[in-house]
């Protein structure tokens, strides 16, 4: 391809500030568009990333992320000092018919969420491929991963692979897994459980659906952690239950407060070893006082055990499950967090084998059987003691990380902010000194490259103005320090305004 070939130019390309979604991804859907619509064709030269920064006065960072993720998904295609161009097998592509465009109603400029059914309004916004940009949340440390073990186990699976049953397994999940959960679960959670009364699942998330489908009917109350985990809500609100928001103290959820408001409550859902978002944890009194008051009004407690494992002052606190002697707590954990999002593969642990077996069927009718394979893999990680070897590395790695981005706040922006530090976990929360308009932040950090999220977004009816978490876990020093002072520019800008 010849370097004379000349730039196109991008007139189709509309940009609004007005909305909350980042430029860099409003520019990367107008330019798929652009190929869609035959706007753009094989061969196209694309302008420069400087050039295009300048021409729509957006940050270089904006236009390089788009391009990043056209390339990632084959739309772009790079060449050594010749520049970008349109790739070569978008040629094949079929535009839209004329008199199908003519029938679309006008394009949309936001989502409408009063077209989508009430369950999805609490994830609409975390659909799509995850940012790993500073400050993102729950993003594992890939760099300290040990790949290298895991690909020799890997190839050990695949190598004795006939010796795993190919045709369809329990759906229950791999026994050998299940086996080793039930010692890693009683040497480290104080959960004492057999296999039989676990299940494998595809993340936290298949879990929250399952409990929400078996343990709720139509218009129950559900007791939800105010602020807390959005697919949380999505499950209860998706089986027809209603969300009960209770707020946060100093001791997590506000039991009086959920007990007196709403005492006919079916469901508990809570995370006592850290909650999320705010990183309280529940203490014993509190803990036992929710089991009995379980156990006297037939109420199901689903424990969600968000990050415990990663503990930096003394141990890991024991699970909820771990207190329950009246077969009321459903437990979850994930690997997800601890290892890799991409493995999906999550935990339940049930009251009871005859329980489990209800969910396993469960189960069985959305989607077969979680992955063998990877379930093997991850049995010879633990078993072999590369699970919890992974686990005390990385709370050194994250207890620095966390130290760091401490003392970058405190430096940049000590008089602005307050700091709120978890003992676990892999975020941080920062509290505005000043009264400031949380949107116009969000939205000018995302644009430059900052993924700040509002702890308000994970609320329903307690709000925490001014309140962001900031994740830690991931990012080097030197990466945080960049996002802190862009964050510090953004909140002068936006103190002009």
């Amino acid at each position: 391809m010849s370097k004379l070939s000349p730039e196109i130019l991008l007139t189709f390309i509309q940009l609004d500030r007005s909305l909350k979604t980042p430029l860099y991804i409003q520019l990367y859907d107008e330019i798929k568009r652009g190929v869609f619509e035959g706007m753009l064709k094989h061969g196209d030269r694309m302008p420069s990333t400087r050039s295009l920064a300048l021409e729509f006065s957006v940050s270089r960072n904006s236009v390089l992320l788009a391009f990043e993720q056209l390339r990632l998904e084959g739309f772009l295609t790079a060449e050594a000092g010749a520049g970008t161009y349109v790739s070569e097998q978008l040629n094949e592509l079929k535009h839209v018919p004329e008199k199908v465009v003519q029938q679309e109603p006008a394009r949309q400029k936001a989502v409408n969420r009063n077209d989508f059914p009430l369950h999805t309004k609490f994830v609409l916004d975390y659909i799509g491929q995850e940012a790993t940009l500073p400050f993102q949340p729950s993003i594992p440390s890939f760099t300290d991963f040990p790949f290298q073990i895991w690909a020799r186990l890997a190839a050990s699976v695949y190598k004795d692979i006939h010796q795993l049953h190919l045709g369809y397994d329990s759906a229950q999940g791999y026994l050998p897994l299940r086996e080793a959960l039930t010692d890693y679960l009683r040497i480290n959670r104080s959960i004492h459980c057999s296999a039989d009364q676990i299940i494998i699942v595809n993340g936290s998330s298949q879990a929250l659906h399952l409990a929400a489908e078996l343990l709720l009917k139509k218009n129950d109350l559900c007791w939800m952690e105010d602020p807390g985990y959005l697919r949380a809500k999505s499950a209860i609100v998706r089986f027809g239950a209603k969300i009960c928001p209770v707020p946060i103290t100093k001791n997590g959820m506000d039991l009086e407060y959920a007990m007196g408001n709403f005492p006919t409550a079916k469901l508990a859902y809570v995370s006592p070893s850290h909650q999320y978002p705010l990183g309280e944890t529940m203490p014993l009194i509190e803990r036992i006082k929710l089991l009995k008051w379980a156990a006297d009004h037939q109420m199901w407690i689903m424990e969600d055990d968000y990050e415990s494992e990663f503990r930096y002052v003394k141990r890991p606190i024991p699970a909820l499950k771990g207190l329950d002697t009246f077969g009321r707590v459903i437990y979850v954990g994930t690997f997800n967090k601890t290892l890799f999002p991409a493995l999906r593969i999550g935990y339940m642990v049930l009251p009871s084998a005859a329980m489990a077996n209800e969910f396993t069927i469960a189960k069985a009718v959305i989607d077969r059987q979680s992955p063998v394979i990877d379930q093997a893999i991850l049995t010879r990680f633990m078993v072999e003691g590369h699970f919890s070897r992974h686990l005390r590395r990385m709370r050194l790695i994250y207890k620095k990380a966390q130290e760091d981005l401490v003392g970058l706040l405190q430096k940049h922006l000590g008089g602005q902010i307050r700091i709120s530090v978890a003992d676990a976990g892999m975020h941080l929360i920062i509290w505005l000194l000043k009264k400031q308009d949380t949107a116009t932040i969000l939205q000018m950090a995302r644009e430059r490259g900052v993924m700040l999220y509002a702890i308000d977004e994970l609320s329903v009816e307690f709000r925490h103005e001014g309140a962001f978490f900031l994740g830690f876990t991931g990012f080097k020093p030197e990466t945080m320090e960049k996002a802190v002072l862009i964050l510090k520019e953004v909140l002068s800008l936006n103190n002009q305004l």
